[in-house]
């Protein structure tokens, strides 16, 4: 997989927690939890846009640039959220 390499200027605070996390967590550097927060990050962003999406008209998204799922894409999703929802409420 490709890669791109990012730099970025963190405070001393956030650096603090992060070496907290990765000192009592299962991750063995800095990198590997950031690669891994991002990750979560940028799904559940994916995840929210997503959703917001599905709220607008058609028309509306358009003029936002918003790709219009099928109905196929539509039901997959919708199934998949239920599926978390219920797992996330332990009520599967």
């Amino acid at each position: 997989m490709a890669s791109d390499l990012v730099h970025l200027r963190l405070g001393n605070k956030l650096i603090d927690g992060i070496d907290f996390v990765v000192k009592n967590t299962l991750f063995d550097t800095r990198t590997e939890f950031i690669k891994e927060t991002l990750r979560k990050e940028v799904s559940e962003q994916k995840k929210k846009i997503l959703i917001e999406s599905l709220r607008r008209k058609p028309a509306e998204m358009k003029k936002l640039g918003i790709k219009i799922p099928s109905n196929e894409k539509l039901r997959k999703i919708r199934e998949e959220l239920g599926n978390e929802l219920l797992k996330k409420y332990d009520l599967k």
